[in-house]
């Protein structure tokens, strides 16, 4: 008895996905582009999970030392900063609050503009990205194992276009 009710749920779930997919008829080049986005969603939960348990950092601080760490004497403006980074305000603050209360990074106030603030890695915060940049090389190295030096290329080009194309976006 409970197998055939679990066999009718079955089938009626298959049904009402069928229902939907015929409701929402997608073309080739959709259906390709709705499972590219999927992985590309798959692919930034995985690197975050490996980041964070590899590296002991998250994948945004350690792109945030990094951005910071291509000019460590000078540091570079809040707002270049999360511009660089495509990130928002909000969440490049609470980024460099948790690397300011480890030491890593400090906020000062720009020379030219005083209401602007200029973001620099500390010492603590160079040593750490040096540290963490050689561990790094080593994670992408394993990470892009399988994969050809004409793949990696080609697929920053095709992201690097995605990109583009996402922030032209409209959908209404």
């Amino acid at each position: 008895m409970k197998q055939q009710a679990k066999r009718g749920r079955t089938a009626t779930g298959r049904q009402a996905a069928k229902e939907i997919a015929k409701d929402i008829a997608l073309s080739p080049r959709e259906e390709l582009s709705n499972k590219l986005f999927f992985r590309l969603f798959q692919t930034e939960n995985v690197y975050q999970t490996a980041a964070l348990r590899e590296l002991g950092i998250s994948a945004v601080q350690g792109a945030t030392l990094g951005a910071l760490y291509r000019d460590p004497e000078n540091g570079m403006s809040f707002s270049a900063l999360y511009d660089y980074l495509a990130v928002s305000r909000q969440n490049m603050d609470a980024v460099l609050k948790r690397l300011e209360r480890a030491g890593l990074a400090e906020r000062i106030e720009d020379k030219t503009d005083r209401r602007s603030r200029i973001v620099r890695l500390t010492p603590d915060g160079i040593a750490a990205w040096r540290d963490l940049h050689l561990r790094t090389i080593e994670f992408f190295r394993q990470g892009t194992a399988n994969v050809s030096m004409a793949q990696i290329s080609a697929c920053i080009e095709v992201l690097a276009s995605i990109s583009r194309g996402l922030k032209a976006a409209r959908t209404k």
